[in-house]
């Protein structure tokens, strides 16, 4: 196939597509006409010519998808906030954030470190697809665990858990930050709504609420085995143990 139909067609098929395009799937898209090696090195010249563009091309959470720049984030979190007023509150952050580094966390785990209930929060960052469960701890009680979803990846624009920045690298980001005229803008981004911890739940309620998403998973979740940890992604418990404190 003639290279520059294929670089064509690989970026309309990013374009369109509402999440990350694997090489599998664009292996299985040419059906023989285009190899693996050739698809990478599309995506490899794809990557360059975008890097004088004013979107980037980036591979996140085991794919490649056309994405917005950084430069340009405070007037696309402008926008949306223009046109949606849908956002993360400091809570959801809060609690994303520490799912995010020490998962499979259960809830009561949250609790502990955040000091208030985060029954509420927890459910909403379900509901956006941003934590799932991953199955019960071998412990009294047998507690729900929770961590992040692929979706989170993307969110973040993310490739692997082991992208995630590290204190130091926090540190540096937000000195950079501060100098910014949208910084102090973008803190108060989200001020003003109800505390989504406000209601105190019950561990047995919130696990009838999130029955469904163990039911939805039940395929890949091993529920009552011996193992202390049953999730749902062994490639990723590797990636899981290098962020607990």
């Amino acid at each position: 196939m003639d290279r520059d139909l294929a670089k064509a067609i690989v970026e309309n098929i990013l374009f369109i597509s509402s999440a990350p395009v694997s090489t599998d799937r664009l292996a299985t898209l040419f059906d023989g006409e285009l190899g693996r090696e050739e698809i990478k090195e599309v995506l490899g010249e794809l990557e360059d010519d975008y890097k004088s563009r004013a979107l980037s091309l980036a591979e996140v959470a085991e794919g490649w998808r056309v994405q917005t720049r950084r430069e340009y984030a405070g007037w696309i979190t402008r926008f949306f906030k223009m046109e949606r007023g849908q956002k993360l509150s400091r809570a959801s952050l809060e609690v994303l954030a520490i799912t995010a580094y020490r998962q499979p966390i259960t809830r009561a785990e949250i609790d502990e470190i955040r000091g208030v209930d985060s029954g509420g929060v927890l459910r909403g960052l379900i509901e956006k697809n941003l934590v799932k469960t991953m199955g019960r701890r071998k412990a009294p009680g047998r507690p729900m665990m929770y961590g992040t979803t692929k979706r989170f990846l993307e969110y973040f624009g993310l490739a692997k858990l082991a992208d995630l920045p590290t204190m130091e690298e926090f540190q540096k980001e937000l000195a950079m930050l501060a100098d910014e005229p949208d910084f102090q803008e973008s803190l108060d981004f989200g001020r003003g709504e109800e505390p989504m911890e406000a209601t105190v739940e019950s561990e047995d309620s919130l696990d009838e609420t999130f029955e469904h998403e163990v039911k939805r998973n039940e395929e890949d979740l091993e529920l009552g085995g011996e193992d202390d940890f049953i999730g749902d992604d062994e490639n990723q418990e590797d990636e899981i143990d290098a962020f607990r404190y």
